[in-house]
């Protein structure tokens, strides 16, 4: 029980961030989906803000076609969110089922997405993981966009430097700089357009850095080149949707779906329909989680319903001796128990109860502590025969991978081959560095050969080139130099040379170890040399032999007999040093009037 209001009665799945569950609301008597954010990650602030994001952002918007937030909370610790619970398949499911869609099926599932994408543009919110996997088919007929879980306000700064999303259906520009606006959620439609139309992705590669330079490098193809009878105006919009360059784009979801119902309206194919199968019952995760292991497979939630009507058949048909076989007798089906964060020891006696065919196979689980249970196959509260053979699962604890070698490498490359290598990108930040050509990759995460858990963030320093070279330079033109670049001159510093000339740059000192855009320098700027010629005094007054000879740097003693009073009318008689010497500035020099 949550907050002492939502009772959860059933695993939905369990994704690397949170576990989603079946509840029942007691106070409104009804059942919802609850996300609860895993126990060690609910410590992490920089986590919560991002897990409680998504229910902010559907709290901003409310449409027909997204997925309703009812509720978020914290019970000792467990942070969660409530969900409208919905019930069907995915996109991703319909096109592994069933290939490309129909023409019909096609527009109402883009009608649907963009209204719901529309209505959160229109509320300064980017979706950033738009894909078949976050579109839900309900049970019910009703079509509805979730998981915003990535989710930004256009008004943030969304240009993160962080590569974010499913490679996939990534634009170029979130790729390269990990920038992403609204235009970046239309390159990610026109992505999933193009499979609806042909049932594949535009690009195929062995790993994800491949696609993604295919992403950065080339241009969508005509759909028509993998399906030629596939509509031409919809193939027309996904051309439009997916240009390389965010300004040739639609500017937001509302424009394409202007540009959607301004098409000619397609012939109904009563062949095709995305309705689902009778009986079909599958309960869609909000979120990027995986659902339990299910013992058929990828086809579960489609032969669950024809298993479960060939068993009613035959019991009807068989009559009351059968009706004792598999209702009390040896062939009855017995839901498998809950066993996730057990023991051992106490998974196999919970299982005993049901069978003696208990198996152990140890799995890694960034989720549970190593030796401990995270589940079975088949999972909890699936039927099976009584005696059937049951897997426990247990961690090996967080998988870790090694950091690829990425050094010198541009930032698509390098962000490309970190995600290949099971880990993720994270804060991409650019300095100057004199060692490493501008937009290559001089220093990351682990650059040492570590070994990081799997989906680990990796931080990026991206090369500016060398810091602009100012000596010499005057005072004006070297500043106009190093604020072109970036950077910020805090202070100009002074002092004597005998190398540069009075005016000129001599050094430039940073405030910081590492100096990026934004950073503060300090000049030092020349004052000329430090050398002085004796002037003639002789003769003079000794206030005005005294007044010349410091204004040359140099230090003055008096040697007279007079006093302080007369220094406007006695005359130097003499000095410690000839007229013409060299001297340096602050030595010191006697004058004498006798």
């Amino acid at each position: 029980m949550l907050a002492n209001r939502y009772q959860l009665t059933e695993l939905i799945a369990r994704g690397g961030m949170a576990t989603v569950y079946q509840a029942k609301d007691q106070k409104l008597d009804r059942m919802v989906a609850v996300k609860v954010i895993h126990p060690h990650l609910a410590e992490d602030p920089v986590f919560r803000d991002k897990f409680f994001r998504e229910a902010r952002m559907l709290a901003k918007v409310n449409h027909a076609n997204l997925v309703n937030i009812y509720d978020q909370g914290d019970d000792n610790g467990r942070a969660f969110i409530v969900l409208e619970l919905v019930k069907g398949i995915t996109l991703r499911q319909a096109l592994n089922d069933f290939g490309k869609l129909s023409t019909e099926q096609i527009t109402q599932v883009s009608k649907a997405v963009l209204s719901a994408l529309a209505q959160a543009h229109e509320s300064g919110i980017v979706h950033r993981d738009l894909k078949p996997e976050n579109v839900l088919l309900a049970d019910d007929g009703r079509i509805k966009v979730t998981d915003f879980g990535l989710a930004r306000e256009l008004t943030a700064d969304t240009d993160t430097g962080s590569l974010v999303g499913t490679v996939a259906y990534l634009a170029p520009e979130v790729i390269r700089r990990g920038k992403t606006e609204a235009t970046s959620d239309i390159y990610s439609f026109g992505i999933m357009l193009f499979e609806m139309l042909t049932g594949k992705q535009p690009y195929q590669g062995e790993d994800a850095m491949q696609i993604a330079f295919k992403h950065t490098s080339e241009r969508v193809p005509s759909a028509l080149v993998t399906n030629p009878y596939v509509d031409a105006n919809l193939n027309s919009l996904m051309l439009d949707c997916t240009q390389p360059s965010p300004a040739n784009r639609p500017q937001n979801a509302s424009a394409v779906l202007a540009l959607l119902q301004g098409l000619p309206k397609p012939q109904v194919d009563l062949a095709q329909t995305l309705v689902m199968p009778e009986n079909t019952n599958f309960t869609e995760v909000i979120g990027d989680l995986e659902p339990e292991v299910s013992p058929l497979g990828k086809h579960g939630s489609r032969y669950a319903a024809l298993r479960w009507l060939v068993a009613s058949v035959l019991a009807l048909s068989l009559g009351s001796l059968d009706g004792w076989w598999f209702g009390s007798g040896p062939g009855a089906l017995i839901a498998v128990p809950a066993t996730a964060d057990k023991s051992q020891v106490q998974a196999t006696k919970t299982l005993s109860t049901i069978t003696s065919e208990v198996i152990v196979k140890s799995v890694y689980s960034s989720d549970f502590p190593e030796g401990t249970v995270i589940g079975t196959q088949p999972a909890a509260g699936v039927l099976v025969p009584r005696n059937s053979q049951i897997t426990i699962l247990i961690s090996k604890g967080k998988e870790t991978v090694s950091v690829p070698d990425i050094q010198g490498l541009d930032l698509v490359t390098a962000s490309a081959k970190v995600i290949a290598g099971r880990l993720s990108v994270g804060k991409v930040t650019e300095w100057f560095s004199s060692d490493y050509p501008i937009g290559t990759i001089y220093s990351y995460t682990g650059m040492t050969g570590a070994r990081l858990p799997v989906s680990s963030p990796v931080d990026l320093k991206v090369s500016l080139g060398s810091i602009p070279v100012i000596q010499g330079l005057q005072l004006n033109v070297a500043k106009a130099a190093l604020e072109a670049a970036g950077l910020n001159v805090r202070k100009v510093k002074y002092k004597y040379s005998n190398t540069f000339a009075k005016g000129e740059v001599i050094a430039l000192s940073p405030d910081e170890k590492e100096v990026g855009k934004g950073s503060t320098v300090v000049i030092e700027v020349s004052n000329g040399p430090n050398t002085v010629v004796m002037p003639k005094v002789k003769g003079e007054t000794i206030l005005a032999g005294k007044s010349l000879l410091e204004s040359l740097g140099l230090r003055v003693v008096i040697d007279t007999k007079w006093l302080t009073k007369d220094y406007g009318i006695k005359r130097i008689t003499g000095a410690s040093e000839n007229q013409g010497v060299t001297l340096h500035v602050g030595d010191t020099v006697i004058i004498r009037s006798r």
